[in-house]
């Protein structure tokens, strides 16, 4: 059973609202003044005794109504008035306060008027004696617990405690209801705090279709993505050991070809370990360049960035290389587009990284075509950024896994396609424009290559 700290708050509230719900209604529907109905016994007696009552005042005088009156109650705490025309008791008592309203409100259709109250109950009888004279009727007695309620609510204290356990029994379970399900996900919680990702939320939580059913979904949700991220974390670092190993590799074997050649034939060795050097620097910078963008980029070295000039750098940049094998950058770029809050070095990574990617399987004698726009949003207008190759494309069940960290193009004999990427180079734009509230696409252009499309927000909303 959820038994605990919240358990235990949410029953007391639950069960002293009931209860005070209850005793409200039960106080609305006894309290008060209301007609006795005419088939009720004391409608029935009223008359009776009130002309017994006004005989004996007639008859023998106050004397002989005391006599009456004290015949009549005994020792049952019940009062019984004889009011005259005048507004007075016949035995020259005052009223009590609580049974005036009662007395003047008394009807004259022979009908019993009563009232509960909080210390008494008075029942009021107007009617005129044989003689004459009008006269009324009022009983009082004293308010006793048990009487009252066996009185009003027909059960007396068996009632009372029925529906006390009633609403006891009601109260435990809608708490049930309501703190089980918290109690069953913070237990998945602590399972996956342990480290268990396999942990899921109780399957009949989400059967509820409350809150508590989306907050399990969340939940689930939300460990599945910490699930996928670790899985990620892990091929990631299998992946970077494995690019490490074959460059270090060929480093180590060029040390000891080296000491055994003379300095004359060594000039090879040297090209080769200075490539490798450099792949495992050009690694290692943009490693620490996409664990950066990962951690989420700091709101201090945020500016309002002119992603015009920028992409016009990038494209200049990278026409400047694509020349040297035969190849060229164009652009097309409207001016002043301003990314509000940006982060410049990120933004020129991720601008770089789509357009030297571009540059490097475009075929030998195309251009890769820049283009830059402003399109209208619903709130606000958004930087639109492409980049088109005229390479050899990807097939299209590949296009979104091209974003991976280390995913590379296989050709059809299972060798990836021969350049000198490490395929981090779309991971760290996906990151960088998702830093910025932006999305990035790929799609096969017709008839041939692949374009890369930016989508970035100018403003922060």
């Amino acid at each position: 059973m959820p038994f605990g700290r919240l358990f235990t708050k949410v029953f007391l509230w639950f069960w002293s609202t009931v209860l005070a719900l209850f005793a409200i209604f039960l106080a609305s529907r006894m309290l008060g003044t209301r007609l006795v109905p005419s088939t009720d016994v004391v409608a029935s007696f009223a008359p009776r005794v009130a002309d017994e009552a006004a005989h004996a005042y007639e008859s023998g005088g106050p004397q002989e109504f005391e006599q009456f009156a004290r015949a009549l109650v005994g020792k049952s705490g019940i009062e019984l008035y004889l009011i005259d025309g005048y507004g007075d008791d016949v035995l020259s008592r005052p009223i009590p306060p609580d049974s005036l309203s009662i007395v003047r409100r008394a009807r004259s259709d022979g009908r019993v008027l009563t009232r509960y109250g909080f210390r008494s109950h008075s029942s009021s009888y107007k009617f005129t004696s044989p003689s004459g004279h009008p006269y009324i009727l009022l009983v009082r007695s004293g308010l006793q617990v048990a009487r009252f309620l066996d009185t009003t609510a027909g059960g007396g204290l068996p009632f009372f405690g029925a529906v006390l356990l009633m609403v006891t029994l009601f109260c435990f379970w809608l708490t049930h209801h309501i703190v089980a399900p918290i109690q069953g996900i913070q237990s998945a919680a602590r399972m996956v705090a342990a480290g268990d990702l396999s942990v899921r939320a109780p399957v009949e939580i989400s059967a509820r279709h409350d809150e508590l059913a989306d907050l399990a979904v969340d939940f689930d949700v939300m460990v599945e993505r910490m699930s996928a991220f670790v899985r990620s974390q892990k091929q990631l670092l299998s992946t970077v050991s494995h690019e490490l190993r074959s460059p270090l590799t060929r480093l180590i074997m060029s040390l000891a070809l080296l000491r055994k050649q003379s300095p004359l034939d060594s000039e090879e060795l040297l090209q080769r370990m200075e490539r490798d050097v450099e792949r495992v620097d050009t690694l290692m910078g943009q490693l620490l360049t996409l664990s950066r963008l990962e951690t989420g980029l700091s709101s201090e070295g945020r500016d309002n960035v002119d992603l015009s000039q920028l992409v016009q750098e990038v494209a200049a940049d990278g026409d400047f290389e694509a020349r040297s094998c035969g190849k060229s950058v164009s652009l097309q770029a409207e001016g002043g587009i301003v990314i509000e809050k940006a982060d410049q070095q990120a933004l020129r990574s991720a601008c770089e990284n789509i357009v030297r990617n571009a540059i490097r399987f475009t075929k030998p004698g195309s251009e890769v075509e820049v283009n830059l726009k402003t399109e209208k949003a619903s709130s606000s207008p958004q930087a639109v950024l492409s980049v088109r190759d005229y390479g050899p494309g990807v097939p299209g069940e590949l296009l979104q896994q091209i974003f991976q960290p280390f995913f590379r193009v296989k050709e059809p004999n299972g060798d990836p396609r021969a350049n000198n990427g490490t395929g981090l180079g779309l991971a760290i734009a996906l990151e960088a424009i998702r830093q910025h509230r932006g999305t990035i696409t790929a799609s096969n252009a017709n008839p041939i290559g692949l374009e890369v499309k930016v989508t970035l927000p100018t403003c922060y909303s």
